[in-house]
């Protein structure tokens, strides 16, 4: 049961960091995302541009490099998973997922209650266990520790900066919709809060799994997102029948259905003769079923723009 602990935390982190907010602040640079830019092209020379984002961010952001600031110049939308300022109207229909499925419906208080007494996010909240797991997972990952020894900034977003140029040349796009995730956590809080619930009281993994993702996002590790995804579909194999029909639905409504849907946005804005900037979170690049290989499944041409 060892291989599905690190299988939880990686899917669990495909999401759990939400949607980062974007500030001023002091000693802004310029991030060099370009070994996340790929250009997707047909064979009658179509194409489109492909970027894996990463939600929670790290340093303030005076810019992105060259490459990408031209992708993102020159293409006709600019699509992300969601918007982030959806509208009052739309966050109250929203808001209402929070609270299906909760640890208090599923009687799992007993691990919430675990869970606040090592993160001072949650602590001193039992009113918290009316959320479902998912809306705690994000608590988690914004907990001051796990912050600070992961290094992670609330403020620095890389999805949230292309947002906000995206609203300024006004061109945005959805790829899902915020709904849509709602809905998609809620189906699974069900079957798998109780797993991610033990998983998140391992303090010490999820402060090591986030450090190491971010990490690997701002020094351009592409290959440990590829090293990952293909790790956790090997483990998936080696699980019993019983466990491995349990995760690889987990792993196939979270992770696989979502890839496709994203290569078909792509393929359809090539298709319609757009050259589009569709930016998703990095994990859905990479690996034996992610976005890449589904693309050079169905005839593509996928190019890194580093």
């Amino acid at each position: 049961m060892k291989k599905s602990v690190k299988l939880v935390m990686i899917i669990v982190l495909l999401m759990a960091g939400g949607c980062a907010t974007q500030k001023k602040e002091e000693n802004t640079r310029i991030i060099d995302t370009s070994m996340f830019l790929y250009k997707v092209s047909d064979q009658k020379g179509g194409y489109s541009y492909l970027f894996g984002t990463f939600h929670p961010g790290r340093y303030p952001i005076k810019s992105l490099d060259k490459v990408t600031e031209k992708a993102l110049d020159e293409s006709d939308s600019i699509y992300l998973e969601c918007d982030m300022k959806p509208s009052p109207k739309e966050t109250e229909e929203i808001t209402k997922y929070n609270t299906y499925n909760s640890i208090r419906d599923l009687g799992l208080e007993d691990k919430y209650e675990n869970l606040m007494k090592q993160y001072k996010s949650l602590k001193g909240k039992p009113g918290y266990a009316l959320y479902n797991v998912f809306v705690i997972s994000s608590l988690v990952i914004s907990d001051p520790e796990v912050l600070n020894k992961a290094n992670i900034s609330k403020f620095s977003a890389i999805d949230k900066y292309i947002y906000e140029y995206a609203q300024k040349k006004k061109n945005f796009k959805e790829v899902e919709g915020i709904e849509f995730q709602m809905k998609l956590l809620t189906e699974l809080s069900g079957d798998y809060s109780e797993t991610i619930l033990d998983n998140l009281a391992n303090k010490e993994m999820v402060i090591k799994n986030a450090k190491e993702d971010l990490d690997a996002y701002y020094s351009g590790n592409t290959q440990y997102y590829e090293d990952e995804q293909n790790l956790l579909l090997n483990q998936l194999e080696q699980l019993n029948d019983s466990d491995k029909e349990k995760y690889e639905k987990y792993w196939n409504i979270l992770a696989y259905n979502r890839n496709i849907h994203m290569k078909d946005t792509l393929a359809d804005s090539i298709h319609n003769n757009k050259h589009d900037f569709i930016g998703v979170g990095c994990k859905h690049l990479y690996g034996k079923k992610g976005i890449i290989q589904l693309l050079k499944d169905d005839g593509y041409l996928v190019e890194c723009m580093k």
